[in-house]
């Protein structure tokens, strides 16, 4: 079955760069992952969060920011219309490319994925990357996209982090946030 060679590739991955996790049943029987991701210096409490839900057709990977970040955004929920605008922004220009670290020495830099960044309405308010990747896809590069969910993606997340709580905490403007993210993600001068 593809789940499980997936879920126990992944696991694999994980054990063997001695990344911390837990594997858990939801309530539709589907696994999942989760992860404690930290020393992520610009996130609230330097952490993120990741799961990654192995479905019939395709695995799909959550990294969001923590429970402090959530009552942030809760507490602003009746002015969040500048957030959203960053985040349509966000998902309109940000276009994410996995890199290998080593200069190329294990893969060449693709954009093989592309995330999607909201708040969820489930009443939680998650700030959200959440990504499907469809399991032809996870076979055919396998390190790339692992390397995309568990460095990659939370990475992009810690340097959207002073751009998006700053404006959530309304330090600075929307023009301003997209400024930064135009200058330290985007690298424009």
């Amino acid at each position: 079955m593809r789940i499980n060679r997936a879920r126990n590739k992944f696991i694999k991955y994980l054990k063997e760069r001695n990344v911390k996790f837990s594997e858990h049943i939801q309530e539709n029987g589907y696994s999942y992952i989760y992860m404690l991701l930290t020393r992520k210096d610009n996130c609230p409490d330097e952490v993120l969060e990741c799961s990654i839900f192995f479905y019939e057709s395709c695995m799909e990977t959550r990294v969001y920011y923590n429970a402090n970040a959530s009552t942030w955004i809760r507490e602003n929920k009746d002015d969040l219309s500048n957030m959203y605008r960053l985040l349509n922004y966000i998902n309109a220009m940000v276009w994410l490319f996995t890199q290998d670290g080593l200069g190329g020495v294990l893969y060449g830099t693709r954009h093989l994925q592309t995330p999607r960044f909201y708040i969820t309405e489930d009443g939680n308010y998650d700030l959200t990357a959440t990504t499907l990747i469809d399991y032809d896809h996870f076979e055919m590069a396998p390190l790339e996209t692992e390397d995309y969910c568990t460095a990659a993606i939370p990475e992009l997340m810690n340097k959207l982090s002073h751009p998006l709580f700053l404006l959530l905490n309304k330090r600075i403007s929307v023009d301003e946030s997209i400024a930064i993210i135009e200058r330290e993600v985007l690298n424009r001068k």
